[in-house]
């Protein structure tokens, strides 16, 4: 079978469109959020002067410093992640504001939703694998730290998503006392989305040859 070639950048520009757009969709449905969307989505809820895409470059920031802590190095590139956060959040906003309108009464309805809005945050994840430029802070503390340190991947992550886990479970406790953007939504993500992600990737690789529209920019991530 011969591969269609897409370039590794639209394949950026689609992952900016496609997680926002996913994640605007599971705040809608209200079932439960991923671990690592709940902690500025909860806090959002708390602070009125800060929408939830301002909260996630600003908590994107902050997961930023800790990696340059914890490799202990700092490079210009790294700036470039807090860009695609500044820009990940402005595209947040936008969606949540145009499903504003939208009525999900039925739960059937916000069911559909949420599982479209899972579908989609895989797609995105595995669309951002395939792009050589900065994603947001959080998979790109992911890939830095277990570059520089020699980590394995798949343990390094389930332990980067437990920490999510815990500081959502505490957030939302401390800030409300009760659960909101964790609930049984969560948990079905935990358990399906890594799996989805790998056979979405698996299946974009198989019909699609990336390449780097623009090789001499690629080099300097």
């Amino acid at each position: 079978m011969k591969k269609i070639k897409f370039p590794r950048e639209l394949s950026f520009v689609l992952a900016m469109l496609v997680m926002p757009f996913a994640i605007a969709l599971m705040t809608k449905a209200n079932l439960g959020l991923s671990m690592i969307a709940a902690p500025t989505y909860i806090i959002s809820e708390k602070v009125p002067f800060l929408t939830y895409g301002q909260t996630e470059y600003i908590f994107q920031a902050l997961v930023l410093v800790v990696m340059c802590l914890t490799v202990s190095k700092f490079r210009l590139t790294y700036l470039t992640s807090f860009l695609t956060a500044i820009l990940y959040g402005s595209i947040l906003d936008l969606f949540i504001w145009l499903l504003s309108p939208v009525s999900m009464d039925a739960l059937w309805q916000r069911i559909i939703a949420f599982l479209c809005g899972m579908l989609l945050t895989s797609l995105g994840v595995a669309l951002f694998m395939n792009t050589y430029l900065a994603p947001c802070a959080y998979d790109y503390f992911v890939r830095t730290v277990v570059q520089e340190k020699q980590l394995d991947l798949r343990r390094f992550k389930l332990g980067f998503d437990a920490v999510f886990l815990l500081i959502s479970t505490a957030l939302t406790l401390l800030l409300f006392r009760r659960f909101i953007g964790i609930t049984w939504g969560t948990l079905v993500i935990v358990v399906c989305n890594g799996n989805i992600i790998a056979f979405l990737n698996k299946q974009m690789n198989r019909h699609f040859e990336f390449f780097d529209l623009f090789p001499k920019l690629s080099k300097h991530f």
